[in-house]
């Protein structure tokens, strides 16, 4: 990934070149790559993307409403990184799940096992 240096930095893509800002700093690095919709929607090797996906917006979904449930203690108040964490957070529940196969595993089922369990306790 290269950086960029001069008066005016890019944002965009010009001559297959991506420029952007990454934690304030602008660089460039080559365009394309990367996944497209078809081949995640169709191809077998493409199987763990298509799991991962739908573990994590579950993880997602359990986060948003886990947010609103708590959002009368906290609103007024600023948490930095506090979606991240928490989807951390589910994330690693989620992976206690041994009772759902891959793809399939659910928050709900790694919540339940006592190692689930100390992990809300150390938040």
């Amino acid at each position: 990934m290269a950086k960029q240096k001069g008066i005016i930095p890019l944002v965009g893509t010009i001559g297959g070149v991506n420029f952007y800002y990454l934690n304030g700093k602008p660089v460039a690095r080559k365009a394309g790559g990367g996944f497209n919709g078809k081949a995640i929607k169709t191809k077998a090797n493409m199987r763990r993307v298509r799991e991962n996906s739908s573990e994590f917006g579950h993880c997602s979904e359990v986060n948003k409403v886990f947010r609103k449930a708590l959002r009368p203690f906290y609103k007024g108040y600023k948490f930095t990184h506090f979606h991240s964490r928490l989807m951390t957070l589910f994330t690693q529940l989620k992976d206690l799940d041994t009772i759902n196969q891959r793809g399939k595993r659910v928050v709900f089922e790694g919540v339940l096992t006592t190692e689930g369990l100390s992990f809300f306790k150390t938040i």
